[in-house]
């Protein structure tokens, strides 16, 4: 990221746009990955899908999906059931702060459309007091999201692949 700034309203980042890019192509995926609420569960009784509750209590197979949904206890039992209360509201909340990022972010992607080359000018985006916990749920959820994907286990990991690739700007 180019910078990041407090103002008195929030938070104001300056962005390249290929920075603008990558972040909405990684939201695309992670909401793609998250999947369209309206078949999630698998809701064949509506009293259960007005209440959010899931008759499918198994853990994600997706590893990125146990990532950010993990089981809530150690008895498979007890686990299915927070799971089947919790995870479609944890859901549609991680999908909605992704949505609200993408929807902020795509007016500057489209400045930078097909019409004109790949621009290395920045752009200042600002993300108001009452919107920063969601950009920051947000990218967490992109974080955890990209760690499982590079297969990054723990802060050791990380600092054994940074002495091992040279990442210099």
């Amino acid at each position: 990221m180019s910078a990041v700034k407090r103002t008195e309203n929030g938070i104001q980042l300056v962005l390249t746009s290929q920075e603008i890019h990558v972040l909405n192509n990684l939201l695309e995926q992670l909401l793609e990955l998250l999947g369209d609420s309206s078949v999630e569960g698998h809701h064949h009784d509506p009293l259960m899908a007005m209440m959010g509750i899931v008759s499918n209590d198994n853990p994600p197979d997706d590893p990125v999906l146990r990532r950010l949904f993990p089981s809530a206890y150690k008895e498979e039992e007890e686990a299915a059931e927070f799971r089947r209360y919790t995870e479609y509201g944890l859901r549609e909340k991680k999908r909605a702060q992704a949505h609200h990022i993408y929807e902020a972010l795509a007016t500057y992607d489209e400045e930078w459309s097909a019409e004109k080359p790949i621009d290395l000018g920045a752009l200042e985006v600002n993300i108001n007091d009452d919107e920063v916990m969601i950009w920051l749920s947000a990218i967490n959820d992109l974080r955890l999201a990209l760690g499982v994907r590079l297969g990054i286990r723990s802060e050791e990991h990380t600092s054994e692949l940074q002495s091992r690739v040279d990442i210099s700007y």
